[in-house]
């Protein structure tokens, strides 16, 4: 275990660091520590806290409680658990296997990788043994008592689990003891019923497993009122109609193989419910999934399973659904070779089809036989092949799902998890093949898309060839060449795939091609209809036809998506030239001119793979469009690969608007992002390039010039810039540029510290703002009246401001808005003597600027960290946080950032000499850079400091 901290809930909540027990405290604090513990790395509201702990009944101080048992919780932990604070509420994290729910649930997962019975079996004893009683016994809170539930009906599926592993490999004596345990403790659960008659029964008492079934069907009757279920009922038709067989057997079933890795739970629930028949029909177990995932294999390992329970014959037909050069087997000779497996002569076989059905279902009836009916091509063929009784079993598998076949079961077949599938590879390539490179393993996996058939070619090629390695084959494995190196003969991953996208329909057929030209990864039924020229609803038909038919995954409600080596099969047959163009243009009119945050984050992947495959022209439009969703989101390396693209594109087409617009849109984030000095060459040429009959555009390119200007040297003649922005702007009407102008006025004001003015301007446009009606304007407004109002030491009224704006910042996740937000309230919070209350909000904004990748917003978090905590008395923490923010100012070229480190700094020192080199030094900084009024202050603090004696 990476810590030494373990935390127990599968019995009494327990909580060691080591070989020492901590004490969590009272009981319901307890609760909220396992409440907290069951979220672990999930953030939980106060709110949510309170309702889950508390339930209908909160103390009388409702919600307060919530920080002071928080507060409690975390002063008894360890430092392995962590438990913050953050903006939205509080999370606990801990290291990997800490908890021991976890360490279950792990367990049992490894559990099902195995197709190894004792080993599986074995895991699951070490997973069930960490229950040490009731799971959280003793707390109170629905919410936890609905936990306890969950958590202990997880344990029974996994015990279940565990004995039909048992029993799937034969040791039936073994898990009779512990399951009439189950089935006194349980009386009306009949899964366990089910499962210890099959274990007497295959240990001989079938007399015993006959008077189970009778004693739990009157327990139901007398206490429930209820007749047991089918699936008991079946094991008791089970028991009553085995008969000796009245031909020799037959065992068709072809030779499982020797590797056989991953699929240890499919195998036992395949298994078990073949193991007991009743009613009139035979049961059917259908298996699908896509070209090359495993289904005869599980098929055939679940067959010699399940011999000795059909006794008269195991019957193999390969109905050739998907066989590349044949075409299906017919009904005709499908029944032929069953009459012949169950010993019928054949000049006794009836030429007329009907006939020869009506004799296999009549030969049938008396017989207890297991049949495999492998890669079937759709439903009706397996329909007629049934057997005519419920003494036999049919298993199914087909790449299509067949859902007109009345199937008992059915199991979906999934690509093996990656532990499986590193080791179905060193099983077959052999296992010195790898020289201990697991990550060569894992990445060749991956290249196979952990598909066993691939897995299969891959690990032969290696046996075959001693000279290569795997990082080789990985070599030749990348790129547009993987199919081409796992194919080769009629058996390969393309040849499966070509068999199954020839046997579509024309309309299927076309729609696969299309989409193997999407860009992207996953994609709604929208976007299909964009690339095949469709409407919505014909898509949507398309779409779930291809995932019946294995060729596509469904992976969430609504959203498609290829597996690797399928979407490079789909890219070979694509032949429509103008499917991508039209994809675009669809993203381009359902984002509009400014896209809804909750679908652009859905798209987001999409839209930037969309934008790499556009024309120049539309390239251009994308970046405009997804320019600022990204900034706003702090998708900042995102931001600057679209505007990258965009302006290479617009550069092409000549298009020197588009050009200045992303040279403006790149020349203002970069100056809030890395400093003014980042993006002053972009805005100077933005503006050189805006035509002159563009005001509005022009308005906001000398809006940002101005400012920029005027923070790296204040002399400059930015003034005049920023009144010709606003004229601009209201010739154009636009009044959001108006908004901004004001602005960034009121903002180079509060750098030479004038405050009044600044106020002055962040009031009118903070009601012109509100005029316009959108509130996004808002918070960085608020968050400039706060700084007036502090700088006039009146901070009551600069928490207001502050809290007006994180609210709206919130509200419209604006998170660059929020993080100043959150600095000023604490600064607030200060100046009103709450220094621990302004420390904890201070490192709130710094974990959000930090989470925003721009180093400004840092150094001011930092800044306003530092100060809190200097206020606080602690000192050295403190001038880590200046010291900080001296070195990224520095290397942002942020005069104002190096000049406040530095006071900071200075604020810090122990020894006046050094406090007043710090001073002098900021001082100078400032005058350099052209903050005169700053540097005053500075100067006039020096002058009042006393005389250092030397």
């Amino acid at each position: 275990m990476p810590s030494g901290l373990r935390i127990d809930l599968l019995g009494p909540l327990t909580v060691r660091s080591g070989d020492a027990e901590i004490s969590v405290g009272p009981l319901r604090q307890q609760a909220m520590f396992a409440v907290l513990a069951l979220n672990a790395h999930r953030v939980l509201t106060p709110e949510q806290l309170l309702d889950l702990v508390w339930d209908d009944d909160p103390p009388p101080t409702g919600i307060k409680v919530v920080p002071t048992y928080v507060y409690r919780i975390r002063k008894s932990l360890p430092p392995d658990a962590r438990l913050e604070r953050t903006t939205a509420g509080y999370v606990l994290r801990l290291d990997p296997g800490v908890l021991d729910l976890e360490r279950f649930e792990t367990t049992v997962r490894a559990a099902g990788l195995h197709s190894d019975p004792e080993q599986a079996l074995a895991l699951h004893d070490q997973a069930l043994a960490l229950f040490r009683g009731q799971p959280l016994s003793g707390l109170p809170g629905q919410y936890l008592a609905g936990q306890r539930r969950r958590i202990a009906e997880r344990r029974e599926k996994a015990l279940g689990t565990r004995i039909q592993l048992q029993l799937a490999a034969g040791r039936h004596v073994e898990a009779i003891p512990e399951l009439i345990s189950l089935v006194a403790d349980h009386p009306f659960d009949e899964r366990f019923a089910v499962l210890l008659m099959n274990a007497l029964a295959g240990s001989g008492r079938q007399a015993e497993a006959l008077e189970t079934y009778q004693r739990v069907r009157r327990t139901l009757v007398e206490q429930l009122g209820i007749e047991p279920g089918p699936e008991l009922r079946a094991a008791q038709q089970t028991l009553l109609q085995v008969e000796a067989p009245a031909v020799p057997s037959r065992n068709e079933l072809p030779y499982g193989g020797a590797a056989f890795a991953g699929r240890a739970a499919e195998l036992a629930e395949v298994v078990a419910a073949l193991r007991a028949t009743a009613g009139s029909a035979p049961p059917v177990f259908a298996i699908d999934g896509m070209a090359g995932i495993g289904k005869t294999a599980l098929a055939v390992q679940a067959g010699h399973l399940l011999a000795a329970q059909y006794p008269d014959g195991q019957l193999f037909v390969d109905l050739h659904g998907h066989t590349p050069g044949r075409e299906p087997l017919g009904t005709e000779q499908a029944v032929d070779h069953l009459l012949r497996g169950i010993g019928v002569p054949a000049d006794q076989i009836p030429g007329c089809l009907e006939d020869r059905l009506s004799l296999w279902r009549s030969k049938s009836a008396r017989l207890r036989l297991l049949v495999v009916l492998d890669n079937a091509p759709e439903a009706e063929t397996v329909r007629r092949l049934l057997p005519g009784a419920s003494g036999c079993a049919v298993l199914v598998t087909s790449r299509r799902l067949l859902v007109e076949l009345d199937a008992k079961r059915r199991l979906g077949l999934g690509l093996l998890e990656m532990d499986a599938a590193t080791a179905l590879l060193i099983e077959i390539a052999g296992p010195d093949r790898h020289g201990g490179d697991e990550s060569a393993v894992r990445e060749l996996a991956e290249h196979c898309g952990r598909l066993p058939l691939a897995l299969r070619i891959a690990g032969a090629r290696l046996r075959h060839r001693p000279a290569w390695s795997m990082q080789h084959l990985n070599q030749r494995l990348r790129g547009r060449r993987r199919l081409r190196e796992l194919d080769g003969d009629s058996n390969g991953v393309r040849s499966a795939f070509a068999v199954s996208y020839e046997h579509l329909p024309e309309d299927q057929r076309r729609m696969f091609a299309c989409l193997g030209l999407f860009p992207g990864k996953d994609f709604d039924a929208n976007a299909a209809a964009a690339l095949a020229g469709i409407d919505v609803p014909a898509a949507e038909v398309l779409l779930e036809s291809l995932v019946d038919a294995s060729l596509l995954l469904g992976p969430r409600p609504g959203r498609y998506e290829f597996h690797d080596l399928l979407r490079g099969y789909a890219a070979e047959v694509a032949d429509d030239a103008k499917a991508v163009g039209r994809l675009v243009e669809y993203y381009l009119t359902a984002a509009g001119p400014e896209p809804d945050p909750t679908w652009a984050d859905v798209e987001r992947p999409n839209l930037l793979a969309a934008l790499e495959v556009a024309e120049d022209a539309a390239a251009v439009r994308f970046a405009l469009v997804l320019a600022p969703y990204l900034h706003g989101r702090s998708r900042l390396d995102e931001l600057d690969a679209v505007l990258t693209i965009g302006l290479a594109a617009a550069v092409r087409q000549q298009d020197a608007v588009g050009e200045a617009r992303l040279l403006f849109l790149r020349g203002n984030f970069g100056q809030f992002r890395c400093g003014p000095q980042k993006g002053l060459c972009d805005l100077r040429r933005a503006a050189e390039l805006a035509p002159e009959d563009e005001p509005g555009l022009r308005a906001r390119i000398l809006g940002s010039l101005g400012y920029t200007q005027g923070t790296l040297d204040p002399s400059s003649s930015h003034a005049d810039l920023l009144r010709t922005s606003l004229r601009l702007a209201h010739l154009a009407g636009d009044r959001e540029a108006v908004v901004e102008t004001l602005g960034r006025l009121a903002a180079l004001a509060v750098r030479q510290h004038g405050f009044a003015m600044a106020l002055e301007y962040y009031e009118r446009a903070l009601d012109l703002a509100r005029e316009i009606g959108d509130e996004r304007l808002e918070p960085e407004l608020l968050n400039g009246i706060a700084v007036c109002r502090l700088a006039e030491d009146n901070p009551l009224p600069a928490l207001e401001a502050t809290r007006a704006a994180q609210r709206l910042a919130a509200a419209h996740e604006l998170d660059f808005s929020m993080s100043y937000a959150l600095c000023h309230q604490g600064e607030a919070h200060r100046r009103l003597g709450r220094t621990k209350l302004a420390v904890e909000i201070h490192e709130q904004a710094l974990t959000l600027a930090i989470g925003n990748c721009t180093h400004l917003d840092e150094v001011d978090a930092r800044l306003h960290l530092g100060r809190s905590l200097l206020s606080a008395g602690r000192g050295e923490p403190a001038a880590e946080q200046f010291e900080l923010a001296f070195r990224l100012s520095q290397d942002r070229d942020h005069p104002l950032g190096i000049v406040e480190a530095l006071t900071g700094l200075a604020d810090c020192a122990p020894q006046p000499g050094r406090a007043d080199r710090l001073l002098r030094r900021a001082r100078d900084v400032a005058f350099e850079a052209g903050y005169g009024a700053l540097a005053t202050r500075l100067e006039c603090r020096l002058e009042r400091r006393p005389a250092v004696q030397v």
